[in-house]
């Protein structure tokens, strides 16, 4: 792989790094400030919210303006960040933050995910989405238990700033990578795509035309489909566990990471080889049948299996999907076709978590479980229909 490839990879794995180790410490923080336990998940929830809004403006921008300067924005507010929650002492203190912090996320990711694509051979895309996610995969296996094994240990404000610590190094790593955005200017008017502005065109629609892609859209579905699931399991499995008494929550994350870690290469080798689909539709398979187990689950080795299946899924669609994504759009496109799958991504996360959380009172979890299975296998036969026919 190409010199920034590497850069960007370790940088990328800091990234998520400092943002894992956050996620078992921030929600006894907040309560910690006095936030009641049933407003928890909101403070937690609406980082996802501030992430979705930058998304397609910061892929139109990462055509227009560049990857770089976007990748080192948004990893400079990562760092900022846990600084600021090292200082915030009120409720509203700490949900602005949590805005702030959700648009780095929103602006790092989508820019860091166009450069994969610039430096890597089309032939050879989805390899290097593959090892590319692999970043985040790790950070997910690490993150999580080396912040549950420190808020033992140390006090929040060290931990605040131990995350800074890690977020200030991939920030440096950034600042070496050079500009990958192709030389040739980003088009601003495509007669063939019906890009051209017109009388009748509002405001909100040549927006939409100039920071979302048409020919993402496709994809971006059958990310949601898949992301609806992650969302409803990163909020409400614990509550589901301690019901179950199936033991540490955290475990199902641990082994999701790892087989996910295990698959992402191979996935992404099988995707050049034969086909975006062949891979994605089979994951989302495989997704939906997890969710299934995770809802008939009553012992551990049942639970664990669950996430093993989760994991394959996920593993296996998540490079495949970027990777289709890219596909589909000249050059100067990525940067909008990666923001507009980004902001599904997103939105899927929060749409699941709130929509599968009124689901549970109501239906009870088997019943939650399945119906997120429902949506990832409508996203299998969805990625089998001709609206793939460039993947």
């Amino acid at each position: 792989m190409p010199g920034p490839f590497a850069v960007l990879w370790l940088s990328t794995l800091l990234f998520y790094l400092g943002f894992q180790l956050l996620l078992p410490v921030m929600p006894l923080y907040a309560t910690a400030l006095g936030v009641p336990e049933a407003q928890v998940g909101f403070i937690i929830g609406v980082f996802a919210l501030a992430a979705m809004v930058p998304r397609p403006i910061a892929g139109d921008l990462a055509d227009r303006l560049g990857r770089r300067p976007l990748v080192l924005v948004g990893t400079g507010i990562f760092a900022l960040a846990p600084l600021g929650y090292a200082l915030v002492a009120s409720v509203p203190g700490l949900l602005l933050l949590r805005l702030f912090h959700g648009t780095g996320m929103g602006l790092a990711p989508t820019a860091a995910t166009v450069v994969v694509t610039d430096v890597t051979a089309p032939e050879r895309r989805g390899t290097a989405m593959g090892a590319y996610s692999l970043a985040s995969s790790v950070a997910l296996a690490l993150g999580p238990y080396l912040g549950g094994a420190l808020v033992r240990r140390l006090s929040f404000t060290a931990i605040f700033l131990i995350a800074a610590g890690i977020e200030a190094v991939a920030l440096l790593l950034a600042w070496t990578l050079p500009e990958t955005r192709p030389g040739a200017p980003h088009p601003t008017a495509r007669v063939d795509r019906g890009d051209r502005p017109h009388s009748r065109a509002g405001l909100l629609g040549r927006l939409g035309r100039r920071w979302f892609s048409r020919e993402a859209v496709y994809p971006a579905g059958l990310v949601m489909a898949l992301y609806v699931s992650y969302g409803g399991l990163s909020a409400l499995l614990p509550l589901f566990v301690a019901q179950r008494q199936l033991g540490n929550p955290g475990l199902f994350f641990t082994v999701f990471a790892v087989v996910s870690l295990g698959v992402r290469s191979a996935a992404g080798r099988l995707s050049d080889a034969l086909g975006r689909r062949a891979v994605i539709a089979p994951a989302l398979a495989v997704a939906s049948a997890s969710l299934v187990v995770l809802g008939l689950s009553e012992s551990r080795a049942m639970f664990l299996g669950a996430a093993a299946l989760y994991g394959v899924g996920f593993g296996a669609g998540q490079p495949a999907l970027l990777a289709m994504t890219a596909d589909r759009v000249p050059p100067g496109e990525r940067g909008r076709a990666m923001g507009t799958l980004y902001t599904a991504w997103e939105f899927g996360i929060s749409g699941g978590a709130i929509v599968l959380g009124l689901c549970v009172p109501r239906l009870g979890y088997a019943v939650t479980w399945w119906i997120a299975a429902a949506i990832a296998g409508l996203g299998a036969v969805a990625a089998l229909l001709p609206g793939g026919r460039r993947g």
